[in-house]
C-alpha cells in the first residue's frame, strides 16, 4: 500500500499541475491531503477543485477553516473566488483522521488548529509529545502533519514525527513537495517506509497567475516565497 501525503496547495495552480503529473509516476493507491488547499496563492478555486476531485481524504487546515468561516475580513477575495458551495465544504472538513499501516497507528493532522501554535519537526520534545497521546491515554505510533511547509522527520521517545512538506508554498526548498508512505495495510507489523518527493514546477505560470489576481491579499509575499523559499509574511 502506497499513500501520498499532500498538503498546503495554497492556490498554486502550477505546483498542483506538477504534483498531478508526478503522481502518475509514483502511482499511489491513495492520496490523502493534510489541509490548506486554499489561501495565499491566486488560484484557490483550482486547488480546491483538484483536491476534492483527487484526494481520498482531506483534513482541514487553519487556512481552510479561516477562509470558510470568514474569520478575517481581508480574505474576501478568496470568498468571492470560491463561492458558497466550496466554502460550505471547507467548513465541514474533519480536523484529523487515523490510518493503520504496517501495524502502526498514524495520526493525520494539518497542524493548526489541532496545534495551538505553528511548530515544526525541530520543536522541543515537550511541544511534540502531547500530539502522540490519544484521548484514552494510549499513543499513536506516527504523527503526520503539514502546516510548517518544510519536509522533515524525526523520532521521539517513542514515535515518528513526519512533515509532508508543501505542494504550493514550500519553504527552504521552493519546489512542489510531498511525502509517500509505504507499508502493508492493517494491524500486523510489517516494514514501513517514508519517502520525500520534491518536484520542480512552472514558476513562470505561477507568476503569471499571480499577476492576474492583484486583489489577492499579500500576493507580493506569496510571489517572494515561491521564488526564494524564504518566509515573507
Amino acid at each position: 500500500m502506497r499513500i501520498a501525503l499532500v498538503a498546503d496547495l495554497h492556490g498554486n495552480r502550477a505546483a498542483t499541475l506538477a504534483l498531478e503529473k508526478d503522481l502518475q509516476t509514483t502511482r499511489p493507491d491513495r492520496i490523502i491531503c493534510l489541509g490548506d488547499v486554499v489561501g495565499k496563492g491566486p488560484c484557490s478555486d483550482f486547488t480546491f477543485d483538484w483536491a476534492f476531485a483527487n484526494c481520498d481524504l482531506i483534513v482541514g487546515g487553519n487556512w481552510d477553516f479561516g477562509v470558510a468561516k470568514k474569520m478575517f475580513p481581508k480574505d474576501e477575495p478568496y470568498w468571492t473566488q470560491l463561492g458558497p458551495e466550496r466554502m460550505q465544504k471547507l467548513s465541514q472538513l474533519p480536523t484529523e483522521a487515523e490510518l493503520m499501516l504496517s501495524g502502526r497507528s498514524i495520526r493525520l493532522i494539518h497542524g493548526r488548529p489541532i496545534m495551538k501554535e505553528l511548530i515544526g519537526t525541530g520543536a522541543t520534545h515537550e511541544q511534540i509529545d502531547p500530539l502522540f497521546i490519544k484521548p484514552d491515554g494510549s499513543r499513536w505510533d506516527v504523527v503526520a502533519f503539514a502546516d510548517a511547509h518544510r519536509h522533515g522527520m524525526r523520532t521521539i521517545n517513542p514515535g515518528l514525527f513526519i512533515n509532508s512538506g508543501s505542494v504550493g508554498n514550500a519553504l527552504g526548498v521552493p519546489l512542489c513537495c510531498y511525502a509517500l508512505l509505504e507499508g502493508e495495510e492493517g494491524t500486523e507489523d510489517a516494514p514501513f517506509e517514508v519517502r520525500f518527493r520534491q518536484v520542480g514546477y512552472d514558476k513562470a505560470l505561477a507568476l503569471q497567475d499571480a499577476a492576474l489576481h492583484p486583489d489577492i491579499p499579500r500576493i507580493d509575499t506569496f510571489i517572494r516565497e515561491i521564488q526564494t523559499g524564504l518566509y515573507s509574511r
